[in-house]
């Protein structure tokens, strides 16, 4: 009988581990079927509490009243820092030794960033934070619905070498795909695979995507392909699951 599956889900920016989850549950359903029983999905809350003036759009309440927003980072456009990555760190490396070992992440927004970045960081192929102090071993693999590389560019030097599957909305109008194949391009050729949706900024719930990200876990953990799949589209060539 096969192991259990952990698996790392990272939410957006001005989400929270339960409302994600909550988006999430009809994949939840479909990939926990797909995978060994005693497999379980994981959603923690990002250590950054945004108040209304942080959302986009601005103000929408006053700031008295608590929000379920939160954020991995805030970036600040005129400096170009990522306020607050640190801290994500120390929470990341108690979450990871807490909770894990996981075998891969799947992260939307900035948690697809943040998925790369993490990622990155457990290959130890590169300079590590000092205030990312866990032991976890590297992810078999990696997801990012809807992410982008960030403009430090020691998270990508080398490339990452992790599997990973990048979905890219066609319609999305808040991450462009100019900016989301800038992160697929900092991952290795051969290991990165890219599948395109015709939507928006969201996780694309279509059976045809679900059976790609499903294959695609089967396939890194060593479970193989199951089910009905899609086209996934990587280096220069189609690969089906």
């Amino acid at each position: 009988m096969s192991a259990p599956i952990k698996l790392l889900f990272l939410h957006g920016y001005t989400q929270s581990g339960p409302s994600f989850h909550a988006k999430t549950r009809a994949l939840e359903k479909t990939v926990l079927k797909a995978l060994p029983t005693g497999s379980s999905l994981h959603f923690p809350t990002a250590p950054h509490p945004l108040q209304p003036s942080d959302l986009p759009g601005g103000p929408r309440a006053p700031s008295t009243v608590p929000s379920d927003n939160w954020a991995w980072w805030r970036r600040n456009d005129t400096t170009g820092v990522y306020a607050g990555l640190d801290e994500t760190w120390v929470f990341l490396s108690a979450y990871l030794t807490t909770h894990g070992p996981f075998d891969g992440c799947i992260g939307f927004s900035q948690g697809g960033a943040l998925a790369a970045l993490l990622t990155s960081l457990l290959e130890r192929s590169r300079p590590i934070p000092p205030s990312f102090t866990t032991t976890h071993p590297p992810f078999k693999f990696s997801v990012s619905y809807s992410g982008f590389r960030l403009s430090d560019g020691v998270y990508y030097d080398p490339p990452i070498a992790t599997p990973t599957l990048h979905f890219l909305g066609s319609l999305d109008t808040v991450v462009d795909e100019e900016r989301s194949m800038q992160l697929v391009q900092a991952c290795v050729d051969g290991t990165r695979h890219v599948v395109f949706h015709p939507g928006g900024h969201y996780l694309p719930a279509g059976r045809q995507y679900v059976g790609v990200l499903v294959g695609f876990v089967r396939e890194c953990v060593g479970l193989g392909s199951a089910g009905e799949g899609g086209k996934v589209v990587g280096g220069g060539a189609d690969l089906p699951f």
